[in-house]
């Protein structure tokens, strides 16, 4: 994974936006299946406690009944249907049309679509604009967005006492990183242009809100997309990095960060 660093904006844009007409347009031909009810049961209300991510996520998002909420690259909609489900009035944007088509086609599979608005935009400034919301949320979409200056425009899109949470994949440690270069398959589908994070964006990015809260995952279970049918194993490895992280030093090694960000005022 490369970035080209002397793209414009826009021409990074059109990148990422061909990219994912045409990953998003193959998922949906494939079929679109209904959220289950166990994930229905696991992300309404997770405790602060799980070992999962997206569990966390919604954690820092709960109660979502009755909450405008705005997603950031919308991507197939998963989280677009389990927000309204859980009672959300949703607002997703997304830059590929196909993405949005999909959103939809999911919300509608799972009966949620009166509580769906969309738009194909690739500027958050763009997105619904003059709207404020109690929550602004994305999983893993911020590393595919030039954040410059985004911060400040979502701390002024959060109604008060409003929260933006964010799952982000992270890489904090130099031998991590440089594992990751050497070794050609990719457990995770990615773009040419998008960045991992560290603590350092993170921080940097959480300057204009109020306070931040952030927890972070996935060391050994960043492998379980290896082995989608083994309930047992991704649990397993999860576990098992709930006990590394406590070891010292072992928290760099975490690739996935989990962070919300508060308007209190």
């Amino acid at each position: 994974m490369t970035q080209a660093i002397s793209l414009t904006i826009q021409e990074r844009l059109e990148r990422e936006t061909e990219h994912f007409e045409e990953l998003y347009a193959a998922e949906a031909a494939r079929g679109i299946q209904p959220l289950s009810d166990f994930d229905k049961v696991r992300y309404t209300n997770p405790s602060a406690n799980t070992i999962f991510p997206r569990e966390y996520f919604y954690h820092l998002l709960a109660p979502l009944k009755g909450k405008d909420t705005l997603e950031i690259a919308a991507g197939n909609g998963i989280d677009a249907s389990i927000c309204a489900h859980n009672g959300a009035n949703v607002h997703a944007y997304d830059l590929s049309s196909e993405s949005i088509k999909m959103v939809r086609q999911r919300a509608d599979a799972n009966g949620v679509l009166d509580r769906l608005q969309t738009q194909v935009t690739g500027h958050f400034t763009e997105a619904f604009a003059n709207q404020t919301f109690d929550h602004i949320i994305g999983y893993a979409a911020l590393h595919h967005i030039p954040y410059q200056g985004m911060a400040e425009q979502i701390y002024e899109r959060l109604k008060p006492g409003g929260c933006a949470v964010f799952a982000e994949p992270v890489v904090n440690s130099k031998a991590l990183r440089a594992l990751r270069d050497l070794v050609p398959y990719e457990i995770f589908e990615s773009t040419d242009d998008e960045v991992p994070w560290n603590d350092q964006t993170i921080n940097e990015f959480a300057k204009p809100f109020d306070r931040k809260i952030q927890k972070d995952f996935q060391i050994t279970s960043r492998l379980w997309p290896m082995f989608p049918n083994n309930w047992a194993l991704t649990v397993a490895l999860h576990k098992l990095d709930s006990y590394l992280k406590l070891v010292p030093g072992m928290r760099r090694f975490a690739t996935v960060s989990v962070f919300a960000l508060y308007r209190d005022r």
